[in-house]
């Protein structure tokens, strides 16, 4: 089992090493593998990136992200400013422009409406506006239109699990209802379980995803 001394040092690491972290003021605790990051960024992105970089990492469980985002140019990026650019970002993008995608904006905290047929194309909206200059956070609230058999679903998601090198499938429960998808069973790692929740997501038709797979503290 690694003690939260070594798994706090690797993190760490991992944030010194990520080029999209610029910010030198994040502070990391870690207590029984649950780590806690706080301090500040100047961006979004590199708020998002912090968090990705501590679930690299072995051993951590869960994270608890308090890292608040202060812009440089916080004062001269409006609310109007961000929707404005964001309604840029689907006229031009090939994934999004066929789907009416809105987007509510308050004091640089994003919220995302709409419904697509792709977790794919959910996860590109998200991308998109997370590097928007004076965004501070998002929400994404865009829906999947339920679009396959839920037999189908479970096969894909089977499938996926066992070419993957890093997981045992045999660990994994998967329940199927509609286009709902339940997990659930034991894994060594945060990242393991990201694993699973990412090939679920994969699925044709998947609309939701709960994951109760538990992480051992072995």
């Amino acid at each position: 089992m690694r003690t939260d001394h070594e798994i706090k040092d690797d993190i760490l690491e991992e944030l010194d090493w990520d080029p999209q972290i610029k910010s030198s003021d994040i502070g990391v605790t870690v207590r029984e593998g649950v780590v806690r990051l706080y301090g500040s960024v100047q961006s979004y992105t590199e708020r998002v990136a912090a968090d990705k970089a501590a679930r690299q990492v072995k051993g951590v469980r869960a994270i608890t992200d308090e890292i608040a985002v202060k812009h440089e140019l916080e004062p001269t990026v409006t609310d109007t400013d961000i929707a404005a650019r964001i309604a840029t970002l689907w006229e031009w993008n090939q994934v999004l422009k066929d789907f009416e995608i809105t987007a509510d904006v308050h004091e640089g905290h994003v919220t995302l409406f709409g419904e697509v047929l792709w977790n794919y194309q959910r996860e590109t909206a998200y991308d998109q506006v997370v590097g928007i200059e004076g965004v501070t956070g998002v929400n994404n609230q865009i829906r999947i239109k339920p679009h396959a058999s839920a037999t189908n679903v479970k096969r894909k998601i089977t499938a996926a699990l066992h070419r993957s090198a890093n997981l045992e499938a045999s660990r994994i429960n998967i329940e199927v209802e509609g286009g709902k998808v339940t997990l659930k069973g034991d894994v060594n790692a945060l990242y393991e379980r990201d694993l699973i929740e990412k090939a679920a997501w994969t699925a044709p038709g998947v609309t939701e995803v709960h994951d109760e797979i538990h992480i051992s503290a072995k």
